[in-house]
């Protein structure tokens, strides 16, 4: 057997259970002896096991909102939340959630409630599942704290998928057209080149510009490549840094459009959320605990400071507006709320709001980029076939 694996090592294992048989799992993060002393509290065996430093491409995020919408679907026809559990993990393929589905169902077995079992796996479940759901347990509607995380997650879901389709086109428009002029610049031009590289002095310093750029791509293909290649890493490295990630967010909030579109988004994440946990009887300044991790981290010292304003005793409203996380018309519906005591559902009608908001500034800043794209790769494209072919027309008017 190997070693145990780093943080970042995946642990692939061979486990006989005896209501199962022969199990393969794999674990995140995790030693083979702790593993070992793992399964012999379940009464199962470790068989073999391996390690390896990466995911395969069998490990898969475990599907939090797929588990809950089935686990609702049986819940509601009537069966005890072990049965349901226990359908859920037989019908599973992946082994990986299997296995969790099992550790789950045995911690139900051993008399753990349902939001502990949920809490003693945090690397699969949030606690914004396992909080809402031991709030219900004293009141008896887990059922109805399910459904209303799977609203949550849906909702949230969908307002994630509307972000990423309205960029899909204009990625794969920008995608062609660097492609375009990539192929251009690496094939066209360099063969172009030669016929001119004698009359470079007398050429427009543009259209000298290009014919170099091409005469020596056409000279050195494999440096040409080397530095296509490490300009792309060198962007996705800073694309991936958490820092500059942060500064360019920063910087986006000063574009007009789009920094009311991250501001939005992020509302809208922070009343969902903040609106489900107070609806299943978080009180608020440990919802806010909760929510915090979800804010930008930009405005984490803002919603730290509003905690503590509800903890001293400051409408959760008031607190909210003088950090700055409201807008005009959620202003005045979480006033509605604090004084009806129905601040869970107006969080979630403010979210509603900014949701079709949200829609609609996103539907106009397409219709504006898209031909915006459009020109501007057109100009790119018709600006080099233009410094291309002005020697020629040079070359005629002198011959002429």
């Amino acid at each position: 057997m190997s070693q145990a694996p780093g943080p970042d090592g995946v642990l692939r294992a061979k486990v006989y259970c005896p209501e199962q048989g022969v199990l393969t799992i794999e674990r995140c993060g995790i030693g083979v002896e702790a593993l070992r002393a793992e399964l012999r509290q379940r009464g199962q065996t470790l068989l073999s096991c391996q390690q390896d430093r990466r995911p395969s491409s069998r490990s898969q995020r475990f599907p939090l909102l797929v588990f809950c919408q089935q686990l609702v679907s049986l819940l509601g026809a009537g069966l005890q939340l072990i049965e349901a559990v226990d359908t859920l993990a037989h019908k599973e393929n992946h082994p990986g959630h299997r296995d969790a589905l099992v550790r789950l169902q045995q911690q139900l077995r051993a008399g753990l409630p349902f939001s502990q079992a949920l809490a003693s796996m945090p690397d699969i479940f949030p606690p914004l599942l396992h909080t809402a759901i031991e709030a219900s347990e004293q009141t008896g509607d887990v059922l109805l704290a399910l459904q209303r995380f799977v609203a949550h997650e849906t909702r949230l879901q969908a307002l994630r998928s509307r972000l990423g389709g309205a960029l899909i086109y204009p990625t794969l428009l920008l995608t062609l057209g660097l492609l375009v002029v990539a192929f251009l610049l690496g094939y066209v031009v360099p063969r172009f080149s030669v016929v001119f590289e004698d009359r470079i002095a007398d050429m427009p310093a543009m259209s000298a510009f290009v014919i170099r750029m091409g005469l020596w791509i056409d000279a050195h293909p494999g440096g040409a490549l080397a530095m296509l290649g490490t300009l792309a890493g060198v962007v996705a490295a800073l694309a991936l840094h958490p820092a500059l990630r942060s500064q360019v967010g920063s910087l986006a909030r000063h574009i007009p459009w789009l920094g009311e579109a991250l501001r939005h988004f992020a509302l809208i994440r922070l009343y969902r959320s903040l609106g489900m946990l107070l609806r299943a009887g978080i009180p608020a300044v440990s919802a806010l605990d909760m929510v915090t991790g979800m804010v930008p981290m930009r405005d984490r010292a803002r919603i730290l400071h509003a905690t503590e304003s509800v903890r001293e005793g400051l409408p959760i409203s008031v607190a909210l507006q003088q950090g700055g996380f409201t807008t005009v018309v959620s202003e005045r519906l979480l006033a509605v709320g604090e004084r009806s005591g129905q601040m869970g559902e107006m969080l979630e009608r403010s979210a509603d709001f900014l949701d079709t908001d949200l829609e609609r500034t996103l539907d106009r800043a397409v219709r504006l980029l898209e031909p915006l794209l459009m020109v501007g790769i057109g100009v790119l494209i018709g600006g080099i076939v233009a410094l291309m072919y002005l020697p020629i027309f040079e070359l005629a008017d002198s011959v002429g």
